[in-house]
C-alpha cells in the first residue's frame, strides 16, 4: 500500500459491467490504452489504499473495464465503486512543460496581479478545457485553465501566478 501523496489518481470506478465482477471505470488520463501496460492499480477510498492485481483490461466506449484478483462476482464489485483508481508516481507518464498533475495543483495558492485570490481546491475536467475551482474563505471561483489568465504555474515554488479579469471572477 503507497502513502496516498505519491499516488496518482488515473481513474474512478464508475460501476460494474455484467455478473463476473469486471469493474468500469472512468479514465482520468489522456490516453486510457495506458491502463494495458500497468500490472496493478490502487483503489482509494478515505485514507485507505489497497493495491490490485489487474487479471483482464480492454476499453469499452469511454471507458476501462478492468478485472482485479480477489473481485469474483458483481456484488463485490459493486462495494468498489466510487473509489478512485491510482497508481505510484514512479509509474505516471512524463509530461510536457505546461502539463501538470492534478494532484500537484491542488491546495496551490492562486495570486491574482500579485494579490492573493485563493487556493486551487479542485480541477474539473469539463471536456476540451479544465476548469480550477480557487477558494478563499467564503468565495468561490470556476476559472477555465486557460494561459492567459494563469500566467506562471510554479509547482515546485508551490505557486500559481495569474491575471484573472474581475468580469470572469463575478461569472
Amino acid at each position: 500500500m503507497e502513502n496516498n501523496n505519491r499516488l496518482i489518481i488515473i481513474g474512478r470506478i464508475l460501476g460494474v459491467h455484467g455478473i463476473k465482477g469486471e469493474l468500469k471505470v472512468q479514465p482520468l488520463t489522456d490516453d486510457p490504452g495506458r491502463f494495458y501496460d500497468l500490472d496493478e492499480v490502487i483503489l482509494i477510498h478515505d485514507k485507505a489504499a489497497t493495491d490490485y492485481k489487474i487479471t483482464n483490461c480492454r476499453l469499452h466506449k469511454n471507458n476501462v473495464l478492468l478485472f482485479l484478483e480477489n473481485v469474483k462476482n458483481r456484488n463485490e464489485a459493486e462495494a468498489l465503486i466510487g473509489r478512485e483508481v491510482g497508481i505510484p508516481r514512479e509509474l505516471a507518464v512524463a509530461l510536457s512543460e505546461d502539463e501538470f498533475f492534478i494532484e500537484d495543483l491542488l491546495g496551490l495558492p492562486v495570486y491574482n496581479d500579485g494579490v492573493l485570490l485563493g487556493k486551487i481546491t479542485d480541477v474539473m475536467q469539463a471536456g476540451g478545457v479544465d476548469v480550477y475551482t480557487i477558494t478563499a474563505d467564503k468565495k468561490v471561483y470556476c476559472v477555465p485553465a486557460r494561459k492567459l489568465y494563469f500566467t506562471k504555474i510554479n509547482v515546485t515554488e508551490g505557486r500559481i501566478d495569474a491575471s484573472i479579469p474581475q468580469e470572469i471572477l463575478e461569472l
